[in-house]
């Protein structure tokens, strides 16, 4: 295992943090995990937190906002079993500049 638990991030304005509660309540969906797609991370989450590989999920928000020119969405894992939820974070992710060689 090479990393301990991650901090859960805090969103930086109001944007993000209207993003984050309208994922948590429900407007979310899982993109990888349980029983038919192990997390490549599960070792790690199963050694912090506990619980079962299989009961594992990465989750993502429905939405993306665009706040201050990027497209952001809220990703966190969760243990379905318990509701557990852990390490939050908000993907960033800035548009690419086109190249000025056409």
């Amino acid at each position: 295992m090479s990393q301990g638990a991650i901090p859960d991030e805090t969103p930086r304005n109001l944007q993000e943090q209207l993003l984050l509660e309208d994922a948590k309540a429900g407007n979310c969906r899982s993109i990888q995990g349980g029983p038919d797609d192990i997390l490549g991370d599960v070792s790690r989450l199963v050694a912090i937190y506990g619980g079962n590989p299989e009961d594992w999920y990465k989750i993502t928000s429905i939405q993306a906002f665009a706040i201050n020119g990027a497209s952001v969405q809220v990703h966190w894992f969760e243990n379905k079993q318990i509701l557990q939820q852990v390490e939050l974070k908000f993907k960033r992710q800035y548009p690419k500049t086109a190249s000025k060689n056409l």
